[in-house]
């Protein structure tokens, strides 16, 4: 899917906006513009609903339900002290912060929870830009509700360009969080940079489904640089006083600076970073290819091995080099997202036998 609309498209549209008033034409042109300067629904209605007639009643992850977890579909609050089914429904703690029983002074170096929102920077195959995208969970339900997509389109390092997209349209203020994704793009630079130096301290941070290993990094000039290196499981070996060269990008999460690493080595090879979201195994009941934004995708009904079925968005058909069939095992990484009233997996990494392909949107 092309997820970089070109600026220059908006400006035409402002453009053929104005000249519809101000020469008295119908204003249908205007109020086109006006909706595509709102929020840009990432699914349009007619796609969404020819796919929700694959599921009925309780075989589908509706949004009050961890997904891919079977439980008995329901969540009443006067259940909440007894109620395993609390996932989506009690809130969450906030975006970053530390555990309520935090007492010790010397582990405050960093939060004990954050959320991510499932960064991903890369250069796209398609058109070999440099691109940064994030999910966000904008009325903290657990579940995300937008996109948003920055692109540098002539490797200077700058984003150029920046599209937002609703996954719900009911979920906050859309608008103001597109405002707050829209500001990022000024802060960001798309050239990754490098960090070397040797490891003070270790930390595991809880990032919404996952446990991050972060690890406080003392360069030869002696700056501290506080860095994320993904899942605790694929870097189990790292102890103080090991030797690190990370490259990444630095965010701001609260008031402190975070350096998300996109790959590491440490003096005896590579660490292994994986930032594809939630995994899940499972057999292909159903696909459809269906119109969003005037590319196809593939979708998939997806039931999992403890008897659970989810939606999981497999992206453009067109870029997928695996042929997936109805019938077929495979194994499914992503990001969980809200639409409508129901959860879609948002499909990063595609396994199919010893054959994986990264999704590009």
């Amino acid at each position: 899917m092309k997820m970089a609309i070109k600026q220059t498209v908006k400006k035409r549209m402002a453009l053929a906006a104005t000249l519809a008033a101000a020469f008295g034409m119908s204003g249908a042109i205007a109020s086109a513009a006006d909706e595509f300067g709102e929020n840009t629904p990432y699914y349009e209605d007619d796609a969404w609903y020819d796919i929700s007639e694959w599921f009925d009643g309780n075989d589908y992850n509706p949004t009050d339900e961890a997904i891919g977890r079977w439980d008995n579909e329901t969540f009443e609050f006067s259940e909440n002290a007894t109620s395993t089914d609390r996932d989506n429904d009690a809130g969450s703690r906030g975006d970053y912060g530390y555990a309520q029983n935090q007492n010790n002074t010397n582990d405050d170096w960093f939060y004990d929870y954050y959320d991510d929102g499932y960064h991903n920077w890369g250069t796209s195959d398609v058109n070999q830009r440099n691109y940064y995208s994030i999910y966000n969970d904008t009325d903290d339900d657990g579940l995300y509700d937008s996109y948003a997509y920055y692109s540098d389109t002539d490797g200077d390092g700058v984003y150029e360009e920046f599209d937002y997209y609703t996954l719900n349209t009911d979920a906050g203020n859309q608008q103001q969080e597109k405002s707050k994704a829209q500001n990022r793009q000024k802060q960001m630079k798309s050239k990754p940079t490098e960090v070397v130096g040797t490891v003070e301290k270790t930390k595991t941070v809880s990032v919404r489904d996952r446990q991050h290993l972060v690890a406080m990094v003392k360069g030869k000039d002696g700056a501290m640089t506080t860095v994320d290196l993904g899942p605790k499981k694929g870097v189990k070996k790292l102890a103080q006083g090991d030797q690190l060269t990370v490259n990444g990008h630095t965010v701001k999460v609260g008031d402190k600076d975070l350096f998300i690493a996109t790959d590491a080595k440490m003096a005896d090879g590579s660490l292994e970073i994986d930032r594809n979201g939630q995994k899940f195994k499972g057999k292909v009941e159903k696909l459809k290819t269906v119109s969003i934004h005037g590319d196809e995708h593939q979708l998939a009904k997806v039931n999992t091995k403890n008897g659970k079925t989810m939606m999981v968005d497999l992206g453009p058909a067109d870029q997928s080099k695996l042929k997936v069939k109805e019938g077929q095992n495979l194994t499914v990484q992503g990001v969980p997202a809200k639409v409508k009233d129901r959860v879609v997996l948002m499909a990063r990494q595609v396994t199919k036998g010893e054959n994986k392909t990264q999704i590009e949107r």
